[in-house]
This record gives C-alpha cells, structure tokens and sequence, in this order.
C-alpha cells in the first residue's frame, strides 16, 4: 500500500463525495483514477493538492479537517482551529443536543478561543442553541 498523505492515514481523497480511501498499488503505479465509491475524477493523493483545490474553489479547508494533524492549526482555514477543536465542537453540537450551547459554553472565559468556537459554527454553518440566533 501507498504511504498515507493524509493525517487520518488514507492516502487518496475523493473531492466529489468526501470520501478519504487506500489505494493499494504496485510500486511505482498509481493505478486508480476514479473514486471507487462515486466514480468520480476528482482524485487527490497529496495534502497540497487538497489545498489548491480548496483555493481554487472558494472551500475553507476546515471541512476536510480530518485530513490533517489533530494539534496544528488547518492550513488557509480562516477559523484558525486545529482539527481536534474541529472535532470536539461538533462532538459536542451533536451529543449535546437538549442543552442550550453557545460559543462561550463551549470555549470558557478565553475571548481567543470563543473567537476560533464562533469562526467554526459560521464555517460549518452550526447553529447555537440558546444563543442570539
């Protein structure tokens, strides 16, 4: 199998459907071209590729946020979140459900962080609970 591109350990990423795969080739020989789950083209094998694309389309990053490493803040997002902020936050939009949550519930008392909590519920088109909204 290829080396792994992506932080999540897959090396290939379908844009069309979102979906992160392995493709396993012989060396040398990237021999898939379409997405095995879509069929689509829209293959990317490197996390620059990924970037561009992104770029290019007006896509803020933050939603292949599993692609890269958990402690670092997503390259060109303009939320400024690490993917393991990215992931807790919707953890707790989605667990959290009947109690109300807002970007200071979540981030405390720290005016950055609540800051990086609102930039993501816009990107991610979250809604807060209980909040001005």
């Amino acid at each position: 199998m290829s080396e792994a591109n992506f932080a999540n350990g897959f090396n290939c990423f379908c844009a069309h459907c979102g979906t992160f795969f392995n493709v396993t080739a012989e060396p040398d020989d990237m021999a898939v071209s379409v997405c095995p789950f879509c069929g689509n083209d829209e293959l990317f094998f490197e996390i620059d590729d990924l970037l561009d694309y992104c770029g290019s389309g007006g896509i803020d990053p933050i939603n292949f946020y599993k692609a890269f490493p958990p402690d670092e803040p997503i390259p060109n997002s303009r939320t400024g979140a690490t993917p393991r902020q990215v992931s807790l936050i919707i953890y707790l939009v989605t667990q959290r459900k009947d109690i109300p949550l807002t970007a200071e519930s979540i981030a405390g008392n720290c005016e950055t962080t609540i800051e990086i909590v609102k930039r993501v519920f816009e990107e991610l088109h979250i809604t807060e609970k209980g909040g001005d909204k």
